[in-house]
This record gives C-alpha cells, sequence and structure tokens, in this order.
C-alpha cells in the first residue's frame, strides 16, 4: 500500500517563524515587532513621563513668578510673553512631525539614507525659524502694546524680547527631540527635558526669591537663564541626533536634499499652521476679552485665562506625548506595507491619550482651588474667573486630548491638511464666534468665554474621532 504524501501544512509547521521585520533597522524591529497598544506604552510612558517634567516646571513657574510682587503684572505678561514665542516652537514641532513622517516611514522601510537626508533638512529648517524668532524679539515693544494689558507690559515686553532673541535654543531642542522620537527613542527627549526644566526651574526661583544672595530681581534674569539652558540642550540634542543619524552627509553628496527638503516643507508647513492655532485661538481669546468686556471684568479674565493657559499644559503635554509616541509607529507600519497596523496604532494611541487625560479631570476638581489661590493669592477676581473656567473645561479634557492624539496619527501617515483643517474650524471659528457673541459684558460675559471653550472642547473630540473612523489607511 502507497505511503500518501504529506500535507502542505506538515513541512511547514517544522519550519521556524519567519521575522517579517528581520531586515529592517533596529529601531523599526523593536517598534513593530510589538502589538500596536504595546508600542504606544512603550514609547510614549517616557514621553509622558517627559510631559510631567515639562508640566511640573509650567506650574511652578507660574507659581514662583506670581510671587514677584506686582499682583499678577510680571505672570500676564511672562505668559503672554510665552504664547508669543511659543509659535517659534510650535512650528518647529509642526516641521518636525513632517520630519518625523520622512525619518519613520523611511526607517520602516528600511532607506537609511533617506532617513539620514530628513534629519539633516529638519536641522536646516530649524536655524531658519532660529532666525525668525530673533526677529520677534526685534519687535518685542509692538507686540508687548498690542497684546499685553497695561499693568504688564514693561515686565512682559522685556521677557519676550530675551525669549524670542533666544529662541535657538528652543527650536532646536524640539527638532532633536522630534528626530529621535521619529526613530522610536522617547528615553533620551526624556533625558533631555528632565535636565534643563530642573536646571531652569532651581535658577529661576534663585533670582526671585534672592536665594544664594541674588538680588530678586523679577522675571528679567529668569529669561536669561532659561534661553542660556535651552540653547546648551538644543545643542547636546543634536549631539545624541548625530549617534543615531548621522549629519555629515557622504562625500559628494549636499548636506540638503532639495527634494526631501521640499516634501518635508510642503508637509510641514501644512502641520506647522495646525501647531500654532490653538496658540492663536488662544490669543483670540485674550483680545476678545479686552475687546468686549469692561476694563475690571475685562482685566480679570485677562489673567484667568493666561493662568488657565498654564494649569491647562498638563493635559495638553499629556496628549502631546501620546500623540507623539503614535506618530512614528503609524509612519514606520506604513513604510514597512503593513496599514492595518497603523489603523489599530492610531486607535491605541487615542484610546490611552483620553484615558490619561482622566486623570487632569480628577486633579481640576480635587487641587483646582488651589493651584488658583496660590498663583493668584491677591487677586479674587481673577482667582473665582479661572476657578470657574476649570470647572467648566475639564470634564472634556478626554474628549480633547482623544483629538489630539489623532491629530498626530494623522500626520504620522503624512496627512497634515485635516488636522489643520478641523483644528482652524473648532478653535478660531467656532470657538471665537461663540466667545464673541456669548462673552459681551451684556450677555454673559465671562461666563461665555468658558461656555464657548467648553463647547469647543467636545467637537475637539467627536469631529477627529469620526473622521479616524472613516480614514482608509494605505
Amino acid at each position: 500500500m502507497a505511503t500518501p504524501p504529506p500535507s502542505p501544512e506538515a513541512p511547514r509547521a517544522l519550519l521556524p517563524e519567519v521575522d517579517p521585520y528581520a531586515k529592517l533597522p533596529a529601531e523599526a524591529h523593536e517598534v513593530l515587532a510589538l502589538s500596536p497598544t504595546l508600542a504606544v506604552l512603550k514609547l510614549g510612558l517616557p514621553l509622558a513621563l517627559a510631559s510631567f517634567f515639562q508640566a511640573g516646571f509650567n506650574l511652578t513657574e507660574v507659581w514662583v513668578f506670581g510671587k514677584v510682587g506686582d499682583n499678577g503684572a510680571s505672570l500676564a505678561g511672562a505668559a503672554v510673553s510665552d504664547m508669543l514665542t511659543a509659535l517659534f516652537a510650535l512650528l518647529a514641532s509642526g516641521l518636525g512631525n513632517a520630519a518625523v513622517t520622512q525619518i519613520s516611514q523611511a526607517t520602516g522601510a528600511g532607506n537609511e539614507e533617506r532617513a539620514r537626508a530628513a534629519a539633516r533638512s529638519a536641522v536646516f529648517i530649524g536655524l531658519l525659524l532660529s532666525l525668525g524668532s530673533a526677529v520677534v524679539g526685534l519687535l518685542a515693544t509692538p507686540l508687548g502694546e498690542a497684546f499685553m494689558h497695561p499693568t504688564a507690559r514693561e515686565a512682559g515686553t522685556a521677557f519676550l524680547r530675551i525669549m524670542a532673541l533666544g529662541g535657538f535654543g528652543t527650536v532646536f531642542m524640539v527638532v532633536a527631540i522630534g528626530i529621535l522620537r521619529a526613530r522610536g527613542d522617547s528615553v533620551r527627549p526624556l533625558v533631555l527635558i528632565a535636565c534643563v526644566s530642573i536646571a531652569t526651574l532651581l535658577l529661576e526661583m534663585a533670582f526671585i526669591f534672592g536665594w544664594g544672595g541674588l538680588d530678586p530681581s523679577g522675571i528679567v534674569p529668569c529669561a536669561w537663564v532659561t534661553v542660556i539652558l535651552r540653547g546648551l540642550t538644543g545643542i547636546w540634542g543634536l549631539w545624541m541626533v548625530n549617534g543615531t543619524l548621522p549629519l555629515r552627509p557622504a562625500r559628494g553628496t549636499p548636506f540638503v536634499d532639495r527634494k526631501v527638503l521640499s516634501e518635508q516643507v510642503r508637509m510641514g508647513l501644512i502641520s506647522a499652521v495646525q501647531q500654532s492655532v490653538r496658540v492663536l485661538g488662544m490669543l483670540a481669546l485674550v483680545a476678545l476679552a479686552n475687546l468686549r468686556l469692561a476694563e475690571d471684568s475685562g482685566h480679570n479674565l485677562f489673567i484667568a485665562l493666561t493662568v488657565w493657559s498654564k494649569i491647562d499644559i498638563p493635559m495638553i503635554m499629556l496628549a502631546f506625548a501620546w500623540g507623539g509616541a503614535t506618530a512614528p509607529i503609524v509612519g514606520m507600519s506604513l513604510g514597512a506595507k503593513e496599514p492595518e497596523h497603523a489603523r489599530r496604532a492610531a486607535w491605541a494611541g487615542a484610546r490611552v491619550a483620553a484615558f490619561a487625560a482622566l486623570v487632569n479631570v480628577m486633579m481640576v476638581f480635587v487641587f483646582g482651588a488651589d493651584l488658583v489661590s496660590a498663583f493668584l493669592p491677591t487677586e479674587p477676581g481673577a482667582a473665582a474667573d479661572a476657578l470657574s473656567l476649570l470647572h467648566h473645561i475639564a470634564p472634556v479634557y478626554p474628549l480633547m486630548a482623544l483629538g489630539m492624539a489623532i491629530a498626530y496619527a494623522f500626520n504620522g501617515a503624512g496627512d497634515m491638511v485635516r488636522p489643520l483643517i478641523w483644528d482652524a474650524v473648532l478653535l478660531l471659528v467656532v470657538q471665537g464666534a461663540l466667545a464673541f457673541f456669548l462673552g459681551a459684558e451684556d450677555t454673559l460675559a465671562a461666563t461665555g468665554f468658558f461656555i464657548a471653550l467648553t463647547i469647543s472642547g467636545v467637537f475637539q473630540g467627536l469631529v477627529p474621532a469620526f473622521l479616524l473612523y472613516r480614514r482608509r489607511w494605505s
């Protein structure tokens, strides 16, 4: 009797399992070999911890600047200055998102030369942004007159001038962190952020409180401390980048590949505008507060909005952290031609960001009153407005975080247009219109601003989630 031939499955079962990512660079292999959720957690946890350092720095800086003794004028001036200079940090972040897309997709495809070219383009763009920030420093006086309340203008303008002229440190720090993140490295960005945050805060406190025999001279020395330390950190970050993606081009190759640069600028400018819309929306609210309310109530709301912009940072930073972890996973997955892995990673990052935001909701309702009273001990009207604003907006933090993380997932896939459209419509048109009509002195006054922010926050989650559901990954 003849022996039946072996089934086709039998020998296949005896073969070792083939690793589909074995030929990819180690950075891509480590990310894609995990499930999307585990990959998001592995890459996102150090970024989330880094966000705590950033948030702790910002909150403590608000408290320190509130101790200057000028009824919150220095605090408010520095906050508006931060909004104006943050435009360049956000531009660097937005343009960096394009670099993350290029580098992560090239890494997933195993194209190391293209990844290096994208990193060099990001450094070149960082140089141009640094020059733009310096121009803002030269225009500090007219900008202070346009955006700062008279009580905060003198200290705020001086603070803005120094921070903008020395903005190169912030820009290159953001560029370096973006490149490292694109390669699946979130530990060294944590080291960079932790070191600069702790060192800056300690020196700022020394100048504000007069430690070590220093003259307590307000916030201007703090600006010098910040730009010097961020400059050193930016240089350190670029040194780290050079270790993972050597920036020196091969002999006969230009430092900047025009094709790569053109693509990065095309995507990056769209993402940069999208990254800046949140700050522009906040500046619009500050301007509307002065326009629609009487002087006293306008001053209180102006202070409340600037304090909220600082207390709001933990939620935003956490959402950016989880979104920042999601984008390179999506990019590497698409570079490796694994669209299903990219889709699942996008939803995983959005879910984790929304869940993490629940911590911020709890912190606002438990410690919100203590935070506000600590920051504004001598401004009862502004403190009441700030606390009311927090209680209105905190319940929608998970939806806002969900939308921010989804925007990063779209960016990782190379889609910069749709996040820009939904942010512009929601944060400028919808939020601005609601604040204008509801926030008039004879309507709901400050409460109208709070309601506008809450409604906008709801749509900031629902609209991106719907668009992600409809997304067809390729």
